[in-house]
This record gives C-alpha cells, structure tokens and sequence, in this order.
C-alpha cells in the first residue's frame, strides 16, 4: 500500500503570488495590463490624504458627536473606506485616475458641507431654546470664568448630551477653585445631597469616575432642577429634603467625579435624578444673562469677554 506523502514541498517549487493570481484574472476579463505590485494595493497618494485627514477632522471638530452616527469615528472611517476603495480602483485601471480623484474630493467636501450645516443648525436651536431661560444668581462670591458652556460645540463639550445641553463649568479668575465656597443660585428643595466621592488630583486627561457628578447637590425648583457638582469631599452642607434659600451655602468647589481639575459644573434638567441622555436640559442665564464661554460671572458684575 503506497503511503502519502507527508515531504515538505520543495524549496524550488514556484511561490503562490496573490498579486499575480489578481493581474490573471483581471486579464482574463480583458482589463489592460499593467504593473501591478503590492504596494498598489495600499497606495495614498498624499493629494487625497491631505483631503480626507483635512475633512475627517473638519467633521470631528465642528459637529456634536450626537449629530453623527452615534460619534465622529464611522464618518472619519467612511472617508478613509472611500479614499481607499476609489485609490485601488484607480490603480486597477478599473476607474480613471481623475474620477477617482474627483469622487474622493466630492465624498469629503459632502462630509464637511453636512458638518458646518449640522452645527449652525445645533447653535441656532440652542439659542432660541435659551431666550426663555431659568434665572439664577451667581453660585459664589467672587468672579469666576466660563471654562465650557454656550452654543458652539467646539467650546462646548456638554451640548452632545440631552441633560446638559446648557451646563456650564466655571472656574475661579481670583485664586484656585478648590475649597472655595458655593451658594445656592436659586431658591428650591433639596432633591439630592451626595457627598463621600473623593477629590482626584488634576490631570491633563479626563479622570474617569463611575459617577461622573461626583459630589453632587440638586435643588428642585418651579422651572427645573438644577445640579451643582464636582464638590469637594466632606463639604456639602445641606441635607435632602431641605429648603434652601438664594445665597445658602451648598458645599466646596472640588474635583471629585469625572473631571480634569477643580471647577464648577453646573446644570438644570427636567428630572430631580442624574439621567445622562435620558433628561432633558433646561437652559440657565446668570444675573439675566445666557452666558458664553470665556465670558465672566460674579464678583464685580457680569462681563461678556468672548
């Protein structure tokens, strides 16, 4: 009985080319010949890089990440699926060069077409939804800056959530934020008094924290209910179910929960619980006025700097 062969095949036997077998086939059906080598496969050429990287962050830097699907990573991908497909095409000479090229230009122009479009839509809602606002004191003493808050994405990180669509974050113009002193901007009900989160140190990365509010005070009011968070541990002074008055103070500006550095976040929503894009926000001004970021809040009166 012949046994099977279990010999290595030999060293001189002819390797298997996937880029041969594809220049075969394509010449089966008819298509030109051409040099075909494996860098091909991947070629960029630095003309459509420059296009696409520039729309891809074009599109990630002016729309909410909540007007894209889902976030700006599918449409970035998209854009590189297309400069990639459309390149090969080419380099098969199954498209012409220009058309790839034009089709590549187009693809991402309609991207960032869609982006500006998408964000000035996004600003001009939030500011006709902030012209009926709900008006509340200055939540410290002295003056402090808007760090993120107001219409434009860019200055804005709050706006791709539903609940703190109109949150502002604050920090403090006159010395370092933590320890200081915050009051009650409104007068209201205490619907949630959380202390016991600790302070991170401050980072140039976003701290991650299971409960992003960290140290937290609500305050039910008539138009809505307003969070003040990120306070200090130990500091929070009132109790749930309290009645607090314009001026009480709530607790010490902090840096617990999901933070960089000590600062002031501040919110209104229609749900007396934390519900991340599950509540609607309610948007907020400050002494009578919507406020932006880089404008000034407090102490020696509100000025708009931006």
């Amino acid at each position: 009985m012949t046994k099977a062969s279990c010999n290595p095949p030999s060293v001189n036997a002819p390797e298997f080319n996937i880029y041969g077998e594809i220049e075969n086939t394509l010449l089966l059906a008819n298509v030109p010949r051409m040099d075909v080598h494996p860098g091909s496969l991947v070629s960029l050429h630095s003309a459509e890089i420059v296009v696409a990287v520039g729309s891809l962050l074009a599109a990630a830097y002016v729309v909410p990440r909540s007007l894209l699907p889902r976030r700006a990573l599918p449409t970035i991908l998209s854009c590189v699926a297309v400069t990639f497909c459309f390149e090969n095409l080419a380099a098969f000479a199954l498209v012409p060069t220009t058309l790839a090229n034009a089709c590549i230009t187009a693809y991402c122009l309609v991207v960032i077409a869609f982006a500006i479009r998408s964000r000035r839509h996004a600003e001009r809602e939030w500011i006709a939804a902030a012209r009926s606002p709900l008006l509340l004191d200055a939540p410290f003493a002295g003056e402090w800056r808007v760090a993120a808050g107001g219409p434009n994405p860019a200055r804005n990180h709050h706006v791709v959530a539903s609940d703190q669509r109109f949150a502002y974050d604050f920090v403090n113009t006159d010395g370092p934020s933590a320890g200081v002193d915050i009051l009650a901007p409104v007068a209201g009900t205490v619907v949630v008094a959380h202390d016991g989160e600790a302070d991170h140190p401050p980072s140039m990365r976003v701290i991650e924290d299971p409960l992003p509010l960290g140290n937290h005070v609500a305050i039910e009011t008539p138009g809505g209910v307003v969070f003040l968070c990120h306070l200090q541990r130990g500091s929070v002074a009132v109790r749930e179910g309290e009645r607090v008055e314009i001026g009480s103070l709530i607790g010490r500006c902090g840096n617990s929960g999901r933070t960089t550095r000590p600062h002031l976040h501040i919110h209104a929503q229609d749900l007396p619980v934390y519900a991340f894009n599950r509540a609607i926000g309610v948007p907020i001004a400050f002494n009578g006025r919507v406020l932006r970021a880089g404008d000034l809040c407090g102490g020696r009166g509100d000025r708009v700097v931006s």
